[in-house]
């Protein structure tokens, strides 16, 4: 049993905490079974993800200067004419 410093009041017994042994082979299973799929994944660089990164915001801000902006499904059900890229369109200020 245990006491606080300075006072004679004593703790009750604390249970013991257990874990049923199925969860724990559970948990065991699903952790070892993420580790193997992440070891057949191809390693990239870091460096290399955010080069290609900056690579896609570069062209994100390119597109937006050129007043490019993406449709949205209901957008192109309303279009009647739809444009060469249908996913892809000028703004309305660039029209």
């Amino acid at each position: 049993m245990g006491s606080f410093t300075g006072s004679s009041k004593q703790l009750p017994d604390q249970p013991i905490r257990t874990v049923d042994p199925e969860v724990e082979r559970l948990a065991h299973t699903v952790v070892d079974g993420l580790i193997a799929q992440l070891a057949l994944e191809p390693a990239v660089p870091a460096t290399s993800l955010l080069d290609n990164l900056a690579g896609q915001l570069e062209q994100a801000a390119a597109l937006r200067r050129l007043g490019v902006v993406r449709r949205t499904p209901s957008q192109q059900q309303r279009s009647s004419s739809p444009a060469p890229d249908a996913t892809l369109t000028r703004g309305p200020a660039h029209r």
